[in-house]
């Protein structure tokens, strides 16, 4: 959402710019290609940007480590919460006074409550030890300061990114309509807005959550049985995951786009020289126009012209 208004902002400067450069079909080109082109390497810099996971006992970490993060199969069941009979597939997660996330009150080993809602604390949790402090309260742990600073230093970039993209969108759609025949304006916009939502619009969202599930943690249960929503995603993979899908993708559209840019650019240079020698032509003709006139005004008249027919016999001629 935070996007929209720089998407705007940036196809609306896109067209002033073209407007105020007058920019041609090449101009336009190379303005939707070069923006496009320092969009996808500020895109890089969306690799930098991490959090830790989250520390969840039994998912990211095993119960007798609290410190190094696994992502293997771990057991949601150990000493500390044999005796409880959980149910493996339920989350309700609490956090721990050790800072660290439970599935649920009974995994952590908690045997009574007070208060209600999201003021519920837990106590004797066997598995929370502390200082001797045993206790947990409802919902996860929330993630240190540097996540929070790091997700507005994304959402910055994010709005750049956009921006700049952005300005090449109304130059390449020019682009689309000006290199095209005017009798076939029609029919190629139709295709291109067919091959759009095809090959992206509709597609998009099932290989994209194909790929970004199978970086899921912690699998929801539904009550009728089914797998339900995910509820802890591997971040790192995560970020990989999509990030990487979303730049191999941009790779293979410069990698199109470059051989349709190199034909355009040998068709405009043959284009010009069609140009320049159609200019010489007519100048040489317009020349040798001028030269003709010339020659006919300077060219000395007869001075006893001959009468013409029409002139002998008549009345008062000179015989």
């Amino acid at each position: 959402v935070i996007n929209i208004p720089a998407v705007a902002l940036g196809m609306f400067s896109g067209g002033l710019l073209m407007k105020r450069l007058k920019l041609n079909i090449m101009g336009a080109a190379k303005l939707a290609f070069g923006t496009s082109l320092i969009g996808y390497i500020l895109s890089l810099f969306f690799f930098a940007m991490s959090c830790e996971n989250a520390k969840v006992a039994g998912v990211t970490l095993p119960y007798n480590s609290i410190d190094e993060f696994s992502f293997d199969k771990h057991s949601v069941f150990t000493a500390c919460n044999s005796d409880c009979l959980c149910s493996a597939s339920e989350w309700d997660p609490v956090c721990g006074e050790n800072g660290i996330t439970y599935a649920s009150p009974c995994l952590a080993g908690c045997t009574t409550s007070t208060g209600s809602g999201k003021n519920t604390v837990f106590w004797n949790c066997s598995c929370v030890g502390v200082a001797g402090n045993f206790t947990a309260s409802a919902g996860q742990c929330t993630d240190k300061d540097d996540c929070d600073r790091m997700f507005s230093y994304f959402l910055a970039l994010s709005v750049i990114t956009s921006f700049i993209i952005s300005l090449g969108g109304t130059p390449g759609y020019m682009f689309l309509i000006r290199c095209i025949k005017p009798q076939l304006k029609s029919l190629a916009l139709g295709f291109h807005a067919l091959a759009t939502r095809t090959l992206a619009g509709i597609p998009a969202p099932i290989y994209f959550g194909a790929i970004i599930d199978t970086t899921c943690l912690k699998w929801g249960q539904k009550r009728c049985g089914g797998l339900g929503a995910c509820r802890i995603y591997n971040t790192t993979a995560h970020r990989i995951a999509y990030l990487g899908l979303t730049l191999s993708l941009r790779t293979i559209s410069f990698i199109i786009c470059i051989p349709g840019f190199i034909l355009l650019s040998r068709q405009m240079k043959e284009e010009e020289k069609c140009a320049a020698h159609g200019a010489l032509t007519n100048g040489g003709t317009e020349l040798e126009l001028l030269r003709k006139e010339e020659f006919v005004t300077l060219k000395p008249t007869n001075q006893c012209t001959p009468r013409s027919t029409a002139q002998i016999g008549m009345p008062g001629s000179d015989l």
